[in-house]
């Protein structure tokens, strides 16, 4: 049962509490670090897509970005499928041709990579004036493309004996659109690529610069009976953007999820050679989504037309409902987390809700240069099974202000506030336990105050304490690893810096090389309200980026002999969720700038000192000198300006 926080005395500033419940651990199983794997070494890319745009299996082991030479059609890379698309804008990864006859027959013998198929009769009917006819290209995504080669069957002849290649098309139009402009009913927006009146010429050829294209356009124009027993592309480089989505992987067990990493590699098209290089013009980005079951969408019956009513069922159900039955799909945000943000880099920490047994995730492959593309060879999730815990939840608030307004907790931006870490933990089975927790407070040297375990709540002296810029780590004593049911406190002092910012924290086990457990924000405490993590900064204290500033001491003596050597400019920066350029200059009193420090910095507490020296290194002379501080933010700059003293 979860104990309510007991009234606790009021305390020094120094402390803080935090309550936290945890459960007591049955089995003495150590945790594997795993890995779950896909590429080199572990599953194959195919068998684990669900869908992908622009890539390329061709080689054991590897994706990479969908890439073209010149001596190939690029119209054989493709996967496509005849019938015009439902909406343009989404990128997609099969190709659609279609055209706009009333008989809608297929037109794949158009892009099927043989000069002896062909449209056939479709185009030749006895006193059918042929202009007009219209076929239209969706390759799917933007490729690059630089030629544009079209003709009939080149040999043979019909029942009259008349050889199929006098079939051609002897006036047409052929339009472009680089998929990134659209019309305001969200079609194509297509330019004129190239406009022949008359041609003898039995196969047609465009050529023009290279550029990235998605849709084309060919309208015949001239009314003599024709075929097409080919659409040709051909191009250099590779697709701007390319994605892969993977099906619901499932662990067998719920694991707690630690780093996410990748290898990869850059390529480029030179000459006629591709070439791995370590500068290609790319970026790679990775989303991941854990949860509780194995999948991670609801479906919905239409239970009456009129009202919207809808019910749950299940996938295999929805599949068999009719048209107008189906009520709908979305995403299941009950039992599945949402998206993270982008991992960008390799070796990233998983900060996504586990222990979970499923999870899925979708690459984004980007470049900003036609030439260059790159390949993943593998990604790896690791992992832990079995857990520390089945389950962490923590809730934080302001000491003495379990029920705030708002029910979130407020303190005044850049001070030190007094805070409460509830949390509860469900320790069962094989579930490792822990023995330490670390508070991570960004930006913000903390302070601990008290360590409470037990229910009732009692107080323990932590084995070791670290206070370190960023974080606050607990271990506890040797009697004192937690596992089953039980509750933890911990009262601490910290700064907040920015707005909205989240005091998460994770759980170990010193013994084990498990990785930490990542807390999740919840109701962790029935006599605190705030239910989160996230702490908010008090209007009026938040207004000014720069938010203290103090030189000290205010007279100092560079002359050698260690005492009042320097002046430390110190300075705190809140509300800035990047670094800015932060700029301390010193002038003398004739307002000559003598000296510049300049640097980047992000939210929290800096100290600049400045040894009495100009630019040059020199030492400058007794006298009062003005220090100015400049923060340039995007929307405006903030400056403060205080004196200090040189004397010998």
């Amino acid at each position: 049962m979860r104990k309510t926080r007991k009234p606790q005395a009021k305390r020094p500033a120094v402390v803080a509490i935090a309550a936290i419940w945890i459960a007591a651990m049955s089995g003495t199983g150590w945790g594997e670090v795993r890995q779950w794997k896909v590429g080199e070494g572990g599953e194959s890319w195919a068998s684990q897509e669900l869908a992908s745009t622009a890539l390329d299996f061709s080689q054991a082991g590897t994706i990479k970005s969908l890439g073209f030479d010149p001596q190939n059609n690029i119209t054989q890379q493709l996967s496509w499928v005849s019938a015009r698309p439902i909406g343009f804008l989404e990128e997609r990864a099969q190709a659609h041709i279609w055209d706009n006859t009333t008989l809608r027959e297929s037109q794949l013998v158009i892009v099927d990579g043989q000069d002896t198929t062909s449209t056939g009769d479709q185009f030749k009917v006895f006193g059918v004036q042929q202009d007009a006819r219209r076929f239209e290209f969706d390759l799917g995504t933007r490729i690059p493309v630089n030629r544009i080669v079209f003709f009939p069957r080149p040999f043979g002849v019909d029942n009259q004996g008349r050889p199929y290649r006098e079939d051609f098309i002897r006036s047409y139009s052929l339009f472009f659109s680089d998929g990134l402009s659209f019309t305001h009913d969200n079609r194509p927006d297509y330019s004129l690529l190239r406009q022949v009146e008359f041609t003898r010429e039995d196969t047609a050829e465009v050529l023009f610069p290279l550029q990235l294209i998605r849709f084309f356009r060919l309208n015949v124009n001239s009314p003599n009976p024709f075929e097409i027993a080919e659409f040709q592309l051909f191009g250099k480089g590779f697709a701007p953007k390319a994605s892969y989505t993977s099906k619901v992987i499932d662990l067998g067990e719920a694991a707690n999820f630690s780093r996410l990493e990748w290898t990869v590699q850059g390529l480029r098209h030179e000459g006629d050679s591709l070439v791995v290089v370590k500068d290609s013009d790319t970026e790679i980005s990775v989303r991941m989504r854990t949860g509780t079951d194995d999948n991670p969408r609801v479906f919905f019956r239409l239970v009456d037309r009129f009202t919207r009513e809808r019910e749950v069922v299940t996938e295999d159900e929805y599949n068999k409902l009719g048209q107008n039955e189906q009520g709908g799909i979305q995403d299941d945000q009950i039992n599945w987390s949402l998206w993270s943000s982008p991992f960008t880099a390799s070796g990233q920490v998983i900060t996504l809700p586990s222990p979970r047994r499923y999870f899925q995730f979708e690459i984004t492959m980007k470049s900003q240069s036609i030439l260059d593309g790159m390949q993943i060879t593998s990604l790896s999730v690791e992992h832990s099974i079995p857990p520390l815990a089945q389950q962490l939840i923590g809730e934080i608030s302001v000491l003495d202000e379990p029920r705030p307004p708002r029910s979130v907790a407020v303190v005044p931006v850049g001070q030190f506030a007094t805070f409460v870490y509830d949390l509860i933990a469900d320790v069962a089975g094989t579930d490792i336990g822990f023995d330490g927790i670390r508070i991570f407070t960004p930006s913000s040297q903390p302070k601990f105050g008290e360590l409470f375990i037990g229910d009732p709540p009692e107080k323990v002296e932590p084995a070791e304490v670290i206070e370190e810029l960023g974080s606050l780590t607990l271990l506890f004593p040797s009697s004192q690893r937690i596992a089953g049911q039980d509750a933890l406190q911990i009262i601490f002092e910290a700064q907040v810096f920015v707005q909205g910012s989240f005091l998460n924290a994770e759980v170990f086990y010193t013994q084990s090389e498990e990785v930490p457990q990542r807390v999740l924000s919840g109701d962790a405490n029935p006599e605190v309200t705030t239910n989160t993590l996230r702490v908010l900064t008090a209007a009026e204290s938040a207004r000014d980026i720069l938010s203290s500033f103090e030189v000290s001491p205010r007279v100092f003596s560079p002359n050698g002999d260690a005492i009042n050597e320097e002046a430390l400019i110190a300075l705190t920066l809140s509300q800035l969720v990047e670094p800015v350029e932060v700029e301390v200059e010193i002038f003398d009193l004739a307002g000559r700038r003598v000296r510049t420090l300049a640097g980047e910095e992000r939210s929290g507490n800096h100290i600049r000192p400045w040894d009495g020296r100009d630019d040059n290194e020199e030492l400058l002379p007794v006298g009062i000198y003005l220090v100015k501080v400049s923060v340039d933010a995007d929307q405006e700059s903030f400056v403060r300006a205080e004196t200090v003293g040189i004397v010998y």
